[in-house]
């Protein structure tokens, strides 16, 4: 047998991340995931792999298709996260998470996750494995991607698999994860206000 040497580097440690990200919590979510999920990430491709981050989609790529995928998608899942953000289930998870933190607090931990788990997902695994197998690698982000929903609420981690193929689309076509990044800590933030009875 034969393997690739980088797409085993990948598999292996974005998988063990992930398992340590899910069962410990060493200092608060937001902050471990920066450090599991963009730190390390981000270490490996410049300390082991010698390369440049921007071929992992650490820049802002075509921002003009960016731009403007992101502020149609915050127009419309304003609305959608308004119709759904309200059910009990939606509540009842993001009271939780909420935990007490003020509004403006949480907007920027969710700002700091979320720019983690973008580049993990839609910058160092879809490029790692795009080099490989292409575009496919789209379609393989939103296995793992999809599995770090499964505590959400169901229509939520339905929405993932399409949300996933989305996300790995538009960082694709932009070369550039920013712009899930930006549209995602949009939505994300939104549900918890929603969801808190905030607005």
């Amino acid at each position: 047998m034969s393997f690739d040497a980088r797409i085993v580097q990948i598999v292996m440690a974005a998988t063990l991340i992930l398992i340590v990200a899910f069962n410990n919590r060493f200092v608060q979510d937001e902050y471990e995931r920066f450090i599991l999920e963009f730190i390390v990430p981000l270490a490996i491709i410049v300390l082991a792999w010698r390369e440049d981050p921007r071929r992992y989609g650490l820049r802002i790529g075509d921002w003009r298709l960016g731009l403007a995928v992101t502020v149609v998608g915050i127009a419309a899942m304003t609305v959608v996260i308004w119709l759904f953000g309200r059910w009990p289930d939606f509540h009842q998870y993001y009271t939780e998470t909420i935990g007490g933190r003020p509004m403006w607090r949480l907007v920027i931990d969710t700002g700091i996750d979320l720019f983690a788990w973008e580049f993990f997902f839609r910058g160092w695994l879809l490029w790692g494995l795009g080099r490989k197998y292409g575009t496919d690698a789209i379609w393989l982000q939103i296995i793992p991607f999809a599995l770090m929903h499964v505590w959400k609420p169901e229509i939520e981690q339905l929405s993932t698999v399409l949300g996933g193929a989305f996300f790995g689309i538009l960082a694709w076509r932009t070369r550039s994860f920013v712009w899930g990044f930006l549209l995602h800590w949009f939505m994300m933030a939104w549900v918890l206000m929603v969801a808190a009875g905030y607005v």
